[in-house]
């Protein structure tokens, strides 16, 4: 029997998840094997409704039986869920040698509820007559008696827009994510440590804004469905409904709002309204209202509850300074800006002393929080009325922050008493990718897209954390693309394409496009770049995850956005022109970059655009793509595939000018632009021809930064396609130019929606509105394990490998990027022989490869020198024409640079 036991079970990439409403959930794993050359070549996987009955012959829900597959993975198809319940799982595989391994241990997992008759609860709220103020925070509570041993307790929740819930006086839990009340997410909490045998509370604070920008407006209201099993087998389900009392909480309702697109008030809160101990048993809550029944779910507007797969965590963040004003104000440092709840204890509160609060991204000269720079045209004030005593000012919606001014506290504040408490989505592991060299700047720029990468996942991909919050579709892409890589996240980017895709059918089913941004309180709204991106996002994803239930769902959207594409070819010129969308804003037929001026002067004045049509190239490939990954008939693969072509060989006559690519053209004229942003793209989707590659890339690399944060992918594709990593690591750590090193210089600690964010030439009103906690420009992370780290992640899910070390910008690198079949690890230095000493002149490279189970790699060592000598742990593998093949080396290849092929496990590289 085989040693290597399945490890690292996850079902829809969560470990034991509860609450889950999929049909058929999906099931990973992986091995964690140090041998060279491990793989799967089968696997069995058995599920059972009790531990008891893991066994084979036993399990009474599903038996795959022994399958031959190399996928680390499957799709459950064994008898149907049941809502409520828990599912256990085991899997075992068989290696190479066909040698069986040890059961893994049992994982499980839980269903939430499954069917509309499964909800017993009804939707809640505050008396009224149906007029709904924006700003409504409300207090829903009710005591239960539990009478019994408590086994097993799950609350079923969701609220329109927020809830934080309570129990027995202590907040556990915080939801839901933004969503159109047809299609309302819901989660499921665990209580069963919360709960107590006897006397109980349960409650939630509720928030309603009305529409907002990632925001629909629905209705206020909070559903709630309690189901308790006790020791003996007897269950009691406890709903919200009338018997539960409300009342208006402490935040003034007719507050100022901060901007019109977030729409969210101003936080006035007055701490002698505070209801104190009001989720604690034994509250008398005699006076509050009785709630009204809206009616039992499902009813209007809330048609469907959906399970929410994703959650927000909080973590406090501790101040690195706190500065007292010569007026006596105090200014707290958090030390980088955070989305977040700022938090201050007051000891000895005085009864209806107003304390003034602002939070910022800046501070002015004399020291305080600047008002208006950097707050993105956001009124970020806080207002608290103290209570007699002991209280704790705590605002309910988070916003981007890194200072926090405190006005006349009436008291000596400590450092202690004050603090922020961050908020951001659960991951798997915020370290999952590393990168350290020798070169500071670069290792900065790595921290910083990280650190905004994991604050730009708020319940869903926001712009930002400040001024609009919402969840636009470049912006997704962008932050998806880093998450799944340095955090190995799956469920936000997952819930992301799928609400996209409804975005599709909502509002575009008959015209083939996307929302720019969705969930949304303004209706229809589309970006045309944005809509011919999305293929491209769709695959990626699968391919770093191998997620196909994604390509079939998507599938019919795709096909829908590549039709789109078709009817705006013009027949004469075989390009896309005028492609509609935007209407009648700086979006029409096309963005090219955002905001304005990071598109360096792109000449958008001609009916085709090179950059749109690129991406409609992309577009038409990546729906051929999912067509033949999909086994769809071979005419749909041939359509599409031919129309790619067809387009790219108009772009290749119509755009390209020898060795440079213009902005646009019309059938008889074409513009005489030649933008950074028209030579990268077609550099990075592979259409230049191979013999202008060089002095098309040459073009691109001179111009230096001249793309923005949002487009800033293509250019970074665009040099590696050419092999170009000098000018990468040109662009990462020059501090005197636009890029991330000039934000770091300029003290900025997030990236940025625009490098021109502190330009002073801006006019003001379009400065003070550009933002400086942008997590779209975090895509550098990925660019950096790419191209400097040299870990590019190939096949699907993780399959295969190339590592391939820059030949030039850095002289050493070391790190970790994660993959479905587990942690690619590379650490590789330049000028340095295999007994440690450093050589002068000559090549001399080594390099430490780890390649996980289950995959293969090849590995690209820099040289060109025929006479360099290559090892593997030491014995050579080329020494003029004679090649050595050492375990785990699968072939060895001699062409303009040396590549090796090997199986996985760890190994060392030489070149001398």
């Amino acid at each position: 029997m085989s040693g290597n036991q399945p490890v690292a079970l996850r079902t829809e990439y969560a470990s034991t998840p509860i609450g889950l409403d999929a049909a058929r959930p999906d099931l990973r794993w992986r091995v964690d094997a140090d041998r060279r050359g491990a793989r799967q070549t089968a696997f069995r996987v058995l599920v059972a409704s009790t531990p008891d009955r893991l066994s084979p012959g036993e399990a009474d829900c599903w038996d795959t039986g022994k399958r031959s597959s190399d996928r680390p993975a499957v799709t459950y198809d064994g008898d149907p869920l049941e809502s409520g319940r828990e599912y256990h799982w085991a899997v075992r595989v068989w290696d190479e040698a066909d040698e069986p391994s040890a059961w893994s241990e049992p994982a499980r997992w839980e269903t939430g509820l499954l069917e509309p008759a499964d909800w017993e609860a009804s939707w809640i709220r505050r008396p009224g007559d149906g007029a709904f103020e924006r700003g409504r925070f409300t207090y829903l509570r009710r005591e239960v008696f539990l009478d019994g041993e408590i086994e097993r307790a799950r609350a079923y929740v969701s609220a329109s827009h927020r809830y934080e819930l309570s129990v027995n006086g202590r907040a556990i839990d915080c939801g839901s994510s933004a969503s159109y009340p047809d299609f309302q997410y819901y989660k499921t909490v665990d209580l069963t440590d919360d709960l107590e045998t006897g006397a109980n509370a349960i409650g939630a604070l509720c928030n309603w804004n009305g529409a907002g920008q990632g925001r629909p407006a629905a209705e206020p209201g909070f559903i709630c469905q309690l189901e308790v099993t006790f020791s003996d087998g007897t269950e009691r389900t406890v709903v919200t409904d009338g018997s539960w009392r409300v009342r208006e909480a402490e935040w003034r309702e007719d507050a100022p709002l901060r901007n019109d697109e977030i729409a969210e008030p101003v936080e006035i809160i007055d701490a002698r309204r505070v209801p104190l101990g009001w989720s604690e048993p034994g509250f008398e809550a005699g006076a509050w209202d009785h709630a009204s029944v809206v009616g039992t779910h499902p009813t209007e507007p809330w048609e469907r509850l959906v399970a929410q797969h994703s959650e927000v965590v909080r973590s406090p963040i501790e101040p690195v300074s706190m500065d007292r004003l010569e007026d006596g104000s105090y200014v707290v440092d958090f030390g980088r800006v955070y989305a977040g709840l700022p938090e201050v204890h007051f000891s000895d509160g005085t009864d209806g002393h107003r304390v003034a609060l602002r939070a910022g991204y800046r501070l002015a000269d004399d020291g305080s929080v600047a008002e208006t720079e950097g707050t993105q045209w956001t009124d970020m004030r806080y207002e608290y009325v103290q209570r007699e005593g002991e209280c704790r000012f705590r605002p309910f919606n988070y916003l981007g922050v890194r200072y926090l001014q405190i006005d006349d506290p009436g008291e000596v504040l400590e450092p202690e008493r004050v603090g922020l408490l961050a908020t951001r989505n659960a991951v798997p592991d915020e370290r999952a990718a590393t990168f350290e060299s020798d070169d500071e700047t670069v290792d900065a720029v790595f921290d910083l897209a990280r650190h905004s990468a994991l604050y730009g996942c708020q319940g869903q991909f926001v712009d930002t954390p400040t001024r609009e919050k919402g969840q636009f579709l470049m912006d997704g892409f962008n932050v998806s693309r880093t998450t799944t890589r340095a955090f190995a996240e799956r469920a936000l980017s997952r819930q992301a394409i799928e609400e996209f895709l409804r975005s599709h059918y909502r509002y575009w089913a008959g015209e083939g496009r996307l929302n720019a941004v969705y969930p949304n309180g303004d209706g229809k709204r589309d970006i045309p770049d944005f809509t011919v991106s999305f293929p491209e996002w769709v695959w990626r994803y699968y391919r770093t995850t191998g997620d196909r239930a994604i390509l079939e769902r998507a599938y019919p959207v795709i096909t829908a956005i590549a039709a789109y594409v078709e009817r705006h070819v013009d027949d004469e010129t075989g390009l896309v022109a005028n492609l509609s969308g935007g209407e009648g804003g700086p979006y029409e037929e096309g963005i090219v970059d955002w905001p304005p001026e990071m598109r360096y002067g792109y000449d958008r004045d001609w009916p085709a655009r090179t950059t749109v049509n690129v991406l409609c190239t992309s577009a038409l490939g990546r729906a051929a793509d999912i067509a033949a990954e999909l086994d769809r008939p071979d005419h749909e693969r041939a359509h599409y595939r031919d129309r790619q072509r067809a387009l790219e060989a108009a772009i290749d006559d119509r755009l390209r000018r020898g060795d440079r690519y213009v902005d646009g053209c019309t059938a008889t004229d074409a513009s005489d632009s030649a933008s950074q942003h028209a030579n990268a793209l077609p550099l990075a989707f592979g259409l230049v021809p191979d013999a202008r590659v060089d002095a098309v890339a040459e073009r691109v690399a001179e111009r230096g930064m001249a793309m923005g944060p949002m487009m800033v992918p293509w250019l970074f594709e665009a040099l590696e396609t050419a092999g170009r990593p000098d000018a990468v690591v040109d662009l990462l750590t020059n501090a005197d130019d636009d890029g991330w090193a000039n934000i770091i210089a300029q003290g900025g600690t997030f990236t940025w929606e625009t490098w021109h964010c502190r330009d002073s030439s801006l006019p003001d009103d379009q400065r003070h509105n550009r933002s400086e906690s942008h997590a779209m420009g975090a895509t550098v992370l990925m660019y950096i394990l790419r191209t400097l780290l040299g870990v590019r992640p190939d096949g699907v899910a993780g399959e295969r490998l190339e590592i391939r070390p820059p030949e030039a910008g850095l002289e050493s690198a070391s790190g970790r990027v994660p993959t479905e079949r587990g942690t690619v690890a590379v650490s590789w230095t330049r000028g340095e022989r295999a007994d440690g000493e450093t050589v002068d002149g000559g090549e001399s490279f080594r390099l430490e490869a780890t390649i996980p189970w289950n995959a293969s790699a090849t590995v690209v060592l820099p040289t060109s020198t025929e006479d360099a000598v290559a090892t593997v742990d030491g014995e050579p593998v080329r020494d003029g024409d004679r090649a050595t093949l050492p375990d785990g080396v699968a072939a060895v290849r001699n062409g303009g640079r040396l590549e090796i092929d090997v199986e996985s496990g760890t190994y060392r590289f030489g070149l001398e």
